[in-house]
């Protein structure tokens, strides 16, 4: 990938990630989740999609396991944990895009241990 690309792509996924944090902000709840899920779930697919061509797959994997569940909550399923994992992911891939020591991994895992029976 050429570096103008890599510079356009991770402004794009830092502003995405921005968004949701700002979205997040008018939450408190997991039904609060529910009001502004379509809107979320939007900035998680385009990262889905480009945080691997850039590079940062770990966001990627993340990112396609929010989607899953977003997509779940906007056809009106109710998701226990939701906003904490919204919450816990926003914090972590933030600090991943911005080179921040982050632990991808763990929060993979935590959200597959956490929301096993809908992701399976």
């Amino acid at each position: 990938m050429s570096e103008e690309f890599l510079r356009v792509a991770k402004k794009e996924v830092s502003d995405d990630i921005s968004a949701i944090g700002n979205l997040l902000k008018t939450c408190s709840t997991d039904s609060d989740v529910q009001k502004t899920a379509s809107e979320i779930e939007k900035h998680i697919h385009k990262i889905k999609g480009l945080a691997p061509m850039m590079g940062q797959v770990e966001i990627g994997e993340v990112a396609a396991l929010l989607d899953t569940l977003l997509k779940l909550v906007v056809s009106g399923r109710k998701i226990d944990g939701i906003y904490e994992t919204l919450c816990s992911s926003f914090d972590t891939m933030d600090k991943k895009i911005n080179g921040l020591d982050s632990d991808m991994l763990s929060l993979r895992s935590q959200i597959l241990q956490v929301h096993k029976s809908v992701l399976q």
